[in-house]
């Protein structure tokens, strides 16, 4: 059955906006349709919808997603669109940078960092300075440790610290509910330079991370954050 995302764009925009609304979900989701309840066999995917009995402002759309998304999950999608649609970014050029993104293994699959990966990280640092980073990975994701590990290696062949020289299984209150990697600085607006570096060697390697600030984080600190795997449907969520 498909799965409805909160993404009734109620905003009273123009039919300009409601344009331009329609192509970015076009090009980041298609249009194939979903008739029905979605099969087995069907793949995933996102389609414009219509819901029976339910009125739609001018300029909102509906947006309908076959295989049971999660709520989390379904909620960043509302703010990838949010953020697109906000800032003007190009659709095309979003696509773009999807294709650099590294795709979450299959439910069971433990994430690993590549040869590749960690080839990418020491390339794109090779000639900084060598700086010092926490890494917090959550203890109740059973990947989580290794897979930070995996990161911390090539930065510390490069002659990077890690605090404690370990990787921490801790899961603060601010970042349990944070699913995959985080960079977390005391503010956004004062982002240190090895956390820019850090975050850009990352993006270098495929390996997706957000930037997130943390106000008890001290001003030149930077705390690498592994967190649980990315859940995308509910059948996942359920195992």
């Amino acid at each position: 059955m498909l799965s409805k995302i909160a993404a009734q764009w109620r905003g009273k925009f123009s039919k300009a906006t409601s344009q331009m609304k329609r192509l970015v979900v076009t090009l980041l989701f298609g249009l194939a349709a979903l008739p029905g309840p979605a099969r087995a066999e069907e793949p995933i995917g996102c389609a414009l919808t219509s819901a029976p009995l339910m009125a739609q402002p001018d300029g909102s759309i509906l947006i309908g997603c076959a295989g049971g998304l999660t709520d989390p999950f379904g909620e960043q999608l509302v703010n990838v669109l949010n953020k697109m649609l906000q800032s003007r970014l190009d659709p095309q050029a979003v696509l773009a940078k999807l294709e650099e993104v590294e795709a979450v293994p299959e439910q069971g699959v433990a994430r690993t960092v590549s040869d590749n990966q960690r080839h990418a990280i020491m390339q794109a640092l090779s000639g900084k300075q060598a700086e010092q980073i926490a890494v917090v990975a959550h203890p109740l994701a059973e990947d989580s440790a290794e897979f930070g590990k995996g990161i911390a290696t090539p930065l510390i062949m490069l002659g990077w610290q890690i605090e404690g020289n370990q990787i921490r299984r801790a899961a603060p209150r601010a970042l349990d509910a944070v699913a995959g990697v985080a960079i977390v600085v005391h503010s956004r607006d004062a982002v240190p330079p090895k956390a820019q570096q850090l975050k850009a060697a990352l993006t270098a390697a495929h390996i997706g991370v957000q930037l997130m600030s943390d106000p008890g984080m001290a001003a030149d600190g930077t705390l690498l954050w592994i967190g649980r795997r990315p859940v995308f449907m509910e059948a996942d969520a359920k195992r």
